[in-house]
């Protein structure tokens, strides 16, 4: 009877560390830096069981590394979660990527709907400050310079893509490759 419960107890709790490893990423299968994760493999020929599973969760079709590289954000820099009763700063410096788009989903990996249709800032649409790089304000609020509104929804995620100069860069593989945003909360 004590091994039947211990198997039972063995199932559940491997499948419950499987779907947490899954959403948050694990070490094996994710990079962090900062407030941003990515998931070092994703869109890789030989990526790892965890992000394959990660991808069929999620349903995306990423571009391969050599490509772009995908780096989302659950927690401002002080690591509080992002939710949307706060304004939040996200203050990157000169980017090096051909192309970058930011944008912001809620908890379920959905787009905000918001009555001015602005669901992301590009390296086309956002205002570049002087000195190179941008400020990006997420709130209910407008905010001066470029602001993504953000619905009373509670947690949201923050997603940063970066496209490769060429197809045959390398992949970034350490945090001193890319210089990525910071994620200042200003006021809740």
């Amino acid at each position: 009877m004590r091994f039947v419960a211990f198997v039972i107890v063995s199932i559940f709790l491997g499948l419950g560390l499987t779907s947490l490893s899954l959403s948050i990423g694990s070490g094996m299968a994710t990079d962090r830096q900062g407030s941003w994760k990515s998931w070092k493999n994703s869109g890789h020929v030989n990526a790892d069981p965890y992000t394959r599973a990660y991808i069929a969760k999620t349903g995306q079709l990423p571009l391969p590394p050599q490509i772009a590289q995908t780096y989302y954000a659950l927690y401002d820099n002080a690591h509080r979660r992002l939710h949307t009763s706060c304004t939040y700063l996200i203050e990157s410096p000169t980017v090096e990527a051909k192309w970058w788009t930011l944008a912001v989903y809620d908890y379920n990996g959905k787009i905000f709907e918001n009555p001015l249709k602005r669901y992301s800032f590009n390296a086309e649409s956002a205002m570049i400050r002087f000195q190179g790089g941008f400020n990006i304000y997420a709130s209910q609020t407008p905010q001066p310079e470029n602001w993504l509104p953000i619905s009373k929804l509670g947690p949201f995620i923050l997603v940063y893509r970066l496209y490769r100069k060429n197809a045959t860069e390398n992949q970034v593989t350490s945090e001193d490759d890319v210089p990525l945003p910071l994620i200042k909360r200003m006021s809740c």
